[in-house]
């Protein structure tokens, strides 16, 4: 009897270990479900917050297309009704307020690139195969350059960079000075064709770009500066003896109907320097720049082009 009773003990005691080892196993078997469970929810969450930034982004880009639509059509009627002239206070020039465009909203901001000096027109051209320093524009990019605290002796670079010949200005660098680099590479001999290309040039910092890049353009192939959209420090630059008092009350003069009534406010003392003077500016322009921006709730993308309005045609184009 007492055998028995041992052995019913022993099942009992068995039970309630096996019992607990299921229970153990079932808590583990839900908590891995729990597990599952909240991963699948977090990764749907993650699909769905990556969708809509998918979302978000795309429909940013359309809105900041728009933007540069709107601003293509200002500068559009602007060629259409405007007069013979393209100046400052005309309503495509400056920033466009914000504005509604579906589930968000777009800016722009439109600057005439005749406004800015040609780095292009360094040099002259007389021939496919040969070219020449104009001395004019670079005494105007060195006293640019003077203007804005930056180094004059990078002029000199720039022309190495872009002339077809392999020898080297006073404080300028040919194909030896690249070529030795970590990732060597040679000069462009040849035009620029975006201005960024001259980050490549010896001596030019992000800091010197950010510096200079808003007063010069690579895109105006006479390389004419607008006098009724330069900056005031462009117009400094033109001539050793146009101080910013000058340049001011030239601005305020604005706009001169042709570079002749430009010249008779600059004084003829300056113009009768050099006989081509007038050769060198202009009071129309057919390239501008256009920045602009959508956003759709917390995203935004920025569109840089630059728009040929007498061709039609994007010269640049670049979204960020």
């Amino acid at each position: 009897m007492g055998f028995i009773t041992m052995n019913r003990l022993e099942v009992a005691r068995l039970l309630r270990k096996e019992s607990g080892f299921v229970l153990l196993i079932t808590l583990l078997i839900v908590l891995l479900f729990v597990v599952i469970i909240f991963e699948i929810d977090f990764q749907a969450r993650a699909d769905r917050r990556a969708a809509g930034n998918f979302r978000d982004d795309l429909a940013a880009y359309y809105v900041a297309l728009s933007g540069i639509t709107a601003e293509k059509a200002i500068l559009e009627d602007d060629q259409k009704n405007a007069g013979s002239t393209d100046y400052l206070n005309e309503l495509w020039a400056g920033t466009s307020p914000p504005f509604p465009i579906g589930d968000g909203t777009a800016s722009g901001h439109i600057t005439d690139e005749r406004g800015k000096f040609n780095l292009n027109s360094l040099l002259d051209h007389p021939t496919l195969t040969t070219d020449k320093i104009n001395a004019f524009k670079k005494a105007q990019l060195e006293r640019l350059f003077e203007l804005l605290l930056v180094d004059p002796h990078l002029v000199d670079p720039i022309i190495d960079w872009i002339d077809i010949g392999s020898d080297s200005e006073q404080y300028g660098a040919e194909d030896e000075t690249y070529q030795v680099l970590k990732f060597p590479y040679s000069t462009k001999n040849g035009p620029l064709d975006t201005l960024e290309e001259i980050l490549y040039i010896k001596g030019i910092t992000q800091d010197i770009y950010q510096t200079i890049s808003p007063y010069l353009t690579v895109y105006i192939a006479d390389g004419k500066i607008n006098v009724n959209t330069a900056d005031p420090i462009i117009l400094q630059s033109i001539d050793k003896r146009i101080d910013e008092s000058t340049a001011k009350s030239l601005m305020e003069n604005m706009p001169y109907s042709n570079v002749t009534s430009f010249c008779d406010a600059l004084g003829s003392a300056i113009c009768k320097l050099n006989t081509t003077f007038q050769n060198f500016f202009d009071v129309q322009s057919s390239i501008f720049s256009i920045v602009a921006t959508g956003t759709v709730r917390n995203t935004s993308k920025t569109i840089h082009a630059v728009w040929d309005r007498a061709k039609k045609q994007y010269l640049y184009f670049k979204v960020e």
